[in-house]
């Protein structure tokens, strides 16, 4: 029947009321980033979008985010204790709810285990609404609007032409903010900021643009100033870098996600000589509740070249200190 309104409506040239205005699927762009992962984007683009009542939204999700619609319900926490261990949650990590969305209930894109390979996710919105959303992994600064109503933002590919104009420019954004990065010296110490942007939307995987040099004794301190990521630390004097996460199979269901201790939590002490396993643990943005560590110090007592990972963001996000 609507198909028979709608080609009458256009056979006599009239415009179609918005009553009977076909369901249309629009798309976001969740993330993306450099192809070499320098710049990556946590932000939704556009963040905020006007549909329909009965259009789809499709997510095209590039990177490890999800999209979680909450229905009024207090955030999921990103990771859960079970018998001694820290496991990444599975209302995070895996996808949760149906197809369509009124405003009520919680549902959940799920996550990509594989951040390399984009997925998509598609929710239709039956009901008028004005209705917010977040990457749980990101946390709110990661958060978007779909507005359902009388009123759409243009039309389908407008709005996908003008979000991938927006991600060009996080994209754009990160790189200048890259190349300009410096450490800073105190003294006997050389700070470096570990970067990222609300504003332009986007984080650094790296540590320096260069190999940060140092006299024997200098202290190099790690900060957090990224509002989006968590980082490590970590000297493993040649061995290999634990696992972050390690996927433990069940007989039913998706795996468990354990969070690897080893990987997050503080060992070797405040000095580095080359020798031994050293790692900062888990640094978090700054301002959160409890204020868990955002830095690090280690002192170098012996001349060498050293290379440090981020275990979190392996195996891309790599550093070298160089001692003399």
């Amino acid at each position: 029947m609507l198909v028979f309104v709608l080609a009458t409506f256009a056979a006599w040239g009239l415009a179609v009321p918005p009553n009977v205005q076909a369901a249309r699927t629009w798309t976001v762009i969740g993330g993306g980033g450099t192809r070499d992962l320098t710049v990556v984007l946590n932000a939704f683009y556009p963040r905020r979008l006007q549909v329909a009542t009965g259009d789809t939204v499709t997510w095209q999700i590039e990177g490890f985010h999800n999209v979680a619609f909450l229905g009024g319900q207090k955030p999921p926490d990103l990771e859960i204790q079970e018998g001694g261990q820290t496991y990444f949650n599975p209302q995070v990590a895996f996808p949760a709810g149906g197809k369509t969305y009124d405003g009520t209930g919680y549902v959940n894109s799920g996550v990509s285990l594989d951040p390399s390979k984009p997925f998509s996710y598609s929710l239709t919105f039956t009901k008028a609404g004005s209705y917010g959303y977040l990457c749980l992994v990101h946390g709110p600064s990661m958060g978007g609007e779909i507005v359902v109503g009388d009123q759409t933002s243009g039309s389908p590919d407008s709005v996908l032409a003008a979000a991938r104009q927006q991600q060009a420019a996080g994209v754009k954004a990160g790189q200048q903010a890259f190349a300009s990065l410096k450490p800073d010296w105190n003294g006997y110490t050389v700070n470096v900021p570990m970067i990222g942007s609300v504003k332009d939307g986007y984080s650094i995987l790296r540590f320096t643009p260069r190999p940060i040099v140092v006299p024997r004794g200098a202290t190099v301190r790690w900060s957090m100033a990224d509002p989006f990521e968590i980082h490590t630390v970590t000297f493993t004097s040649g061995a290999k870098p634990p696992d972050h996460i390690i996927p433990q199979p069940q007989q039913q269901g998706p795996p468990k996600l354990l969070v690897n201790p080893k990987a997050t939590t503080p060992a070797g002490g405040k000095s580095y000589d080359g020798t031994g396993f050293v790692n900062s643990g888990i640094l978090f943005p700054p301002g959160i509740p409890g204020n868990p560590p955002s830095s690090y110090s280690l002192t170098f007592t012996k001349a060498g070249t050293y290379e440090y990972v981020c275990i979190v963001h392996l195996p891309f996000m790599k550093g070298t200190v160089i001692v003399k």
